[in-house]
């Protein structure tokens, strides 16, 4: 990697509440332990009003409970906030906002410093529509991050985690890892253990962490160092 260029990885998912924050969160506070890491969260939706009338990003809110580090302005580490739980492109239509990439990478210049690792959270999974013209994965190739994809160990998750990763793919996206979160406490049955193999027979060598239902993986030290090696 040149002086020169940004460090960090997007953070996607294989859907919507997946738990692509609380990885964020752990992989943050890990990464901290040996690096300054920042987060930064483009665009935040479900956003709550203060008592000073201002939109506050609670996934933010979480992740830089932690271990992260402001680097910058609260309106930089998240550009676009909006009320309704929703699609981003949706929040920001009935907002009468355009979600510009070329602002949010204006801002993810400004809090990435050269010896800081950024963790940026998408929304959604990777081909969730920003507006009318760019997607998720737009986002992603335009910052030049590597992706991590956040997957569940539920049934469909071989073929939601497949397809994830060929859009990926096809987008000239870097993967640098997998994360199975188990987030809806799924049974660690018969169907559990061979969606992890089966996933992990497809993606190797890339590194790959799973996570049980409110629990920090014993090996996520482990996964962190080898997703750095990429960057």
């Amino acid at each position: 990697m040149s002086d020169n260029r940004k460090k960090g990885f997007f953070i996607t998912g294989t859907d919507t509440d997946i738990g692509k924050t609380y990885i964020s969160r752990i992989l943050a506070d890990t990464l901290a332990t040996k690096d300054s890491v920042t987060y930064m969260k483009p665009v935040q939706t479900g956003c709550k009003r203060n008592n000073h009338g201002d939109l506050s990003a609670p996934d933010f809110e979480y992740v830089m409970s932690g271990k992260a580090i402001y680097s910058g302005t609260y309106d930089q580490h998240i550009p676009y906030r909006f009320e309704p739980a929703c699609s981003p492109h949706l929040a920001a239509q009935l907002a009468s906002v355009t979600i510009s990439i070329d602002h949010i990478s204006e801002c993810f210049s400004k809090i990435s410093h050269q010896n800081t690792i950024t963790i940026v959270e998408g929304a959604g999974g990777v081909m969730v529509p920003l507006s009318e013209k760019d997607s998720m994965a737009d986002l992603m190739l335009h910052l030049g991050l590597p992706a991590i994809l956040v997957t569940s160990p539920k049934l469909g998750t071989i073929n939601h985690t497949l397809l994830s990763l060929n859009a990926l793919k096809e987008k000239g996206i870097k993967t640098a890892g997998i994360v199975m979160n188990n987030c809806g406490n799924e049974p660690t049955d018969f169907i559990y253990h061979d969606n992890i193999k089966t996933i992990r027979d497809f993606i190797r060598p890339l590194p790959f962490l799973e996570v049980q239902y409110e629990s920090t993986s014993n090996s996520i030290e482990g996964f962190c160092d080898a997703i750095k090696k990429l960057i």
